[in-house]
């Protein structure tokens, strides 16, 4: 179960209330070295994110970031010093400062959750995540409503998208600079929050998901991957696309649910003998991997609708096994637009295109305006208006 270094939904937001506002030009990023390396390359056509890449994703970024009006950039560092060396002889601007974030790094998903709580204690604008699902939900934990770029490295990627560095830099340089609103171009999301409670106990756990949760017919966490299909019993989804892979694929083909709608759908499994059979269907569990499932019930849920579940099982937070629970644990699974503010890097680039925030001025309008600004201001001495921007 979660240990007491980790921060649950309500610590979070009792933080977040005090937080300082974001301080203009501050941008965070945070890689997950072991996102994209599971025990599924071994038996699936899963694919893998070498160290290589996701080094030169987090370069890019740095760049584009620094080039687009971020003038300071939080790196989380990591057990494989990815950010660090991603950095080396990089020639950046002198209005852009490199921060390497190291008091957090214990080789664990706190690493993550603890970057992006320092982040949003030194005020970033913005944070690019290099990872997979997990790695999203990590970071949401550690920051409920993070203004988020997820950047898929990782396995089942339903939550973050494929999304070139360079692309996503300078959107998160625009954001963080103040030349493009994130209010225009950043969207709510839903999340899943999981309150665990045990009979006869005053044990309780709360935690969250991203994409999805499910009740897997287990006693221990293992690999964390869920493979066998026989052993899920439930699955509550926040996200289910047909075009996914992993468990939210089974929503995705017996009751779509877009990312940015309300509510959900709880999915009850049939087993072996059961005569209660609704509908049968076939789903990619993991890439390239097909099963057949049985099942019992699909079920719509709204916003602030409870869902129950009930032990004994292995809880899975976004497609991995976490929290072992026993028979006379109760579990309450509640869909919510908090989750994270999720940015949409091409809106992003399109807004600005639109308002020239590409645009370079020639050396004689340069001079020319500003021959012109230091007649206004010795005539009136007003400042120039400032020139209408994307927000």
């Amino acid at each position: 179960m979660p240990d007491g270094s980790t921060p649950t939904p309500e610590t979070s937001n009792d933080v977040l209330a005090a937080t300082p506002a974001p301080r203009p030009g501050v941008v965070g990023v945070i890689v997950n070295p072991i996102a994209g390396k599971d025990i599924r390359r071994l038996s699936t056509g899963a694919t893998h994110t070498p160290d290589t890449t996701k080094m030169g994703i987090v370069r890019r970024i740095v760049a584009a970031a620094a080039e687009s009006g971020a003038t300071e950039l939080l790196l989380a560092d990591d057990p494989h010093r990815l950010a660090r060396r991603a950095i080396e002889r990089l020639d950046l601007p002198s209005s852009a400062e490199v921060r390497l974030l190291s008091d957090h790094v214990r080789g664990s998903r706190t690493d993550t959750i603890s970057a992006a709580a320092e982040m949003r204690s030194l005020g970033a604008s913005v944070v690019l995540v290099l990872g997979g699902d997990g790695t999203c939900r990590d970071a949401a934990t550690g920051w409920p409503d993070i203004p988020l770029i997820a950047i898929s490295t990782g396995t089942n990627n339903v939550y973050p998208t494929a999304v070139d560095g360079t692309s996503a830099g300078v959107a998160a340089g625009l954001i963080a600079s103040g030349a493009v609103d994130l209010d225009r171009v950043g969207q709510r999301t839903k999340r899943i929050v999981v309150h665990i409670a045990v009979a006869g106990s005053s044990t309780e756990i709360d935690d969250v998901a991203l994409v999805d949760l499910a009740l897997i017919d287990q006693t221990f966490v293992g690999a964390r991957a869920v493979k066998e299909p026989e052993t899920i019993k439930v699955v509550v989804a926040a996200i289910g696309e047909p075009g996914s892979t992993g468990l939210s694929s089974i929503a995705g083909r017996t009751h779509p649910i877009d990312r940015h709608v309300r509510g959900g759908v709880a999915i009850t499994m049939a087993h072996h003998g059961d005569e209660n059979i609704a509908r049968r269907v076939r789903v990619p569990l993991s890439p390239g991997t097909f099963d057949t499932l049985d099942l019992a019930d699909v079920r719509p849920i709204d916003d602030g609708e409870p869902f129950v579940l009930r032990g004994p099982g292995v809880l899975a937070f976004d497609g991995e096994r976490d929290v072992p629970i026993g028979a006379d644990a109760v579990v309450t699974a509640t869909i919510g637009r908090s989750g994270p503010i999720l940015i949409d890097v091409m809106k992003t680039l399109m807004l600005a295109a639109n308002h020239e925030r590409f645009d370079v001025a020639s050396e004689i309008e340069t001079l020319s305006e500003a021959d012109s600004a230091t007649s206004t201001s010795t005539s009136t001495n007003v400042s120039p208006e400032r020139a209408p921007d994307a927000n």
